[in-house]
């Protein structure tokens, strides 16, 4: 069968995730896709499940207009703004089985914010998948460098499209808590061997990934690493499972 995403072993994890409860459910169910982009991680999963309506927020209008095409013929709505308290006037349900937020945090100003929009999008017993990458930040290039120094100083000013910043580990779990949310797993992604991938020959992409992904699940139940920032370096994404607290 099909895997639902390539080159990212983090977000075929939590797509993975997705699909086992889709499968399992008698009722339809719906997803909050928080910083979309063209929606490129969700058409697979959409059209093996077309039952389960999708609702994409994204501010790029570009990758919106990418997204809607891409996903025509779905059950699926796609929102250009920024994923703020001010969106959920727009969207199509107040609440969600499912709010997914991937390698987008360490894009985002407000965090905090953000985190209780996250809490207030959720269904009771629903859950929140939100990963975050540290790649920008390891041997950034000119561009990366330059990014990570005026972002921040554009975000003060009212622009947010550069902004970007190292999330560590101990302000997500403040933040997460603060905003209502309760983590229900914490698991690091995207080794080196994502650099391997681009490299793999066409043919072979599918086998290494499930391979790559076998790896670094083992490496997070069983090996006994316990996360810390320094191994940013070597974990590009940091990947939480979170429900919202009683």
């Amino acid at each position: 069968m099909e895997l639902l995403t390539t080159g990212n072993s983090a977000k075929l994890y939590c797509l993975n995730w997705l699909e086992a409860r889709l499968k399992a459910s008698t009722t339809p169910l719906t997803i909050l896709d928080l910083g979309a982009g063209t929606a490129g991680n969700f058409v697979t999963l959409l059209r093996r499940y077309p039952t389960t309506h999708y609702t994409g927020v994204e501010p790029s209008a570009a990758a919106c207009a990418e997204a809607r095409q891409r996903l025509t013929g779905l059950d699926a709505a796609i929102i250009n703004a920024y994923a703020y308290d001010s969106v959920r006037a727009k969207l199509p349900f107040p609440q969600y089985d499912f709010v997914v937020s991937f390698s987008v945090l360490e894009h985002v100003y407000r965090r905090l914010d953000y985190l209780r929009l996250i809490r207030a999008c959720l269904k009771p017993g629903g859950y929140a998948l939100v990963n975050y990458d540290s790649g920008h930040f390891q041997h950034p290039d000119l561009k990366e460098r330059i990014k990570t120094l005026v972002g921040p100083l554009l975000a003060r000013v009212g622009n947010e499209a550069y902004y970007q910043s190292f999330v560590r580990e101990a302000d997500f779990r403040r933040m997460a808590a603060q905003a209502g949310l309760s983590i229900v797993e914490a698991k690091s992604f995207n080794t080196h061997l994502k650099g391997v991938y681009k490299h793999i020959p066409e043919g072979q992409r599918a086998d290494f990934m499930e391979r790559w992904l076998a790896l670094e699940e083992w490496l997070n139940t069983s090996a006994g690493i316990d996360y810390t920032d320094d191994q940013a370096a070597h974990w590009f994404t940091r990947n939480f499972i979170l429900q919202g607290k009683n």
